[in-house]
């Protein structure tokens, strides 16, 4: 497994997924996602508007940035609600979202840990909780795949 770090700007991430999260107390996606968003035309406000889609823990929404980006695919994750997240359920949504990629079939993945989710927290601690619980899922369900992680870094603290 291939890990590193890039701060290339979203639109210059080549990946097989994009994976980055929403909090469910967030009514416009912020940091990177919203950026996504804006790059696609509000695809990820739209799906809020129509109801299909809101950050609650666990949903996923899976958006086909049509050339826009360089990744095939963006998958934004939900958070849920900023007061119920705790390292326990940041470990728990690590295998979710795993086991998300491994369905997409996916074996370069680019992605933000949920910073935005813990803000008192050291964003390296965020990192490294996700990663745990992330990498192990990988490695679980497909022994022996070379994947490739990209690591976004928190931006502007967060």
């Amino acid at each position: 497994m291939q890990i590193r770090e890039a701060s290339d700007p979203l639109e210059e991430i080549g990946a097989d997924i994009l994976m980055l999260f929403h909090l469910e107390d967030e009514p416009a996606p912020r940091g990177r996602l919203g950026r996504v968003d804006w790059i696609l035309c509000g695809a990820v406000s739209r799906l809020r508007a129509r109801g299909k889609f809101a950050g609650e823990r666990g949903a996923t929404a899976l958006l086909s940035p049509n050339g826009k980006l360089k990744a095939e695919k963006v998958l934004v994750v939900g958070l849920g609600h900023q007061a119920d997240l705790s390292m326990v359920a940041l470990y728990r949504l690590s295998y979710q979202a795993a086991q998300t990629i491994l369905h997409l079939g996916g074996t370069r993945v680019a992605l933000e840990p949920p910073f935005r989710g813990f803000p008192g927290e050291a964003p390296t601690r965020i990192q490294q909780a996700f990663l745990e619980g992330f990498l192990a899922e990988l490695g679980r369900g497909r022994p022996g795949t070379p994947f490739s992680i990209t690591l976004l870094p928190p931006r502007n603290g967060r």
